[in-house]
């Protein structure tokens, strides 16, 4: 039986399709497919691991402008997206690990995190479904709270979560080693992540101003037959 961390960290969040189909570009300016979790300052490599800087994000028209880091310009048809750090645990020990991480604070986000505990039922050695895992995963990154007000905060940054959601369960849907053909989930957003009072979110669970997507799914993982025992 491996662990779900395992699953969750190898099979989902490793496997998230980062690369961006770039239809056509004007200099630095490109006409993508699809954006994806692209958000301004995110740091993006092209096919030739050349690093660039995100300067403006178009979710509408899905366009991404770019700034190269080097004395280099822009060629190709796939732009590369940086994926979210993994991390999992419960609130007191996520935070501590999380900032031991590293000091700087734009190289650990966007962050994904697996908080524990997690439900599983498993089911008997007849069932092609081994297990059910009830999981609960929080998408963050940065927040600016002393400059942008909520409908910044969407714009700038929650907008892109979302998409980082979509491709989290797409990277589901897309695995065989998961039965997701009815599988169903539930979203909850953050402008503030924080505690919950009765006037709002308040103190900061992770000691940093960030923005965020809680999501509540339950996935299907399927009995491994792959056994040369």
């Amino acid at each position: 039986m491996k662990d779900i961390v395992y699953i969750v960290r190898d099979e989902i969040v490793t496997k998230m399709d980062r690369e961006v189909e770039v239809l056509s570009f004007i200099g630095e300016v490109l006409t993508v497919c699809d954006v994806k979790w692209a958000r301004i300052n995110m740091k993006v490599y092209d096919s030739l691991d050349n690093v660039y800087t995100i300067l403006d994000v178009d979710y509408d028209n899905e366009i991404i402008t770019l700034s190269p880091d080097g004395a280099y310009v822009f060629s190709g048809d796939v732009l590369k997206l940086t994926n979210p750090i993994f991390f999992v645990g419960t609130p007191i020990a996520t935070n501590k690990e999380w900032g031991e991480f590293n000091p700087d604070e734009r190289k650990k986000l966007p962050l994904c995190w697996m908080i524990e505990p997690t439900s599983e039922r498993f089911n008997s050695d007849e069932n092609s479904i081994e297990r059910e895992s009830d999981l609960r995963i929080v998408f963050l990154d940065s927040n600016n709270i002393e400059q942008w007000n909520t409908i910044d905060t969407h714009n700038q940054r929650l907008r892109a979560i979302y998409n980082m959601v979509h491709w989290f369960v797409e990277s589901i849907k897309s695995n065989p080693m998961f039965y997701s053909s009815e599988m169903t989930y539930q979203t909850r957003n953050f402008t503030k992540f924080g505690k919950e009072t009765s006037q709002g979110m308040e103190a900061n669970i992770i000691s940093a101003n960030l923005t965020g997507v809680d999501l509540q799914i339950t996935i299907s993982v399927r009995r491994e037959y792959d056994c040369n025992c």
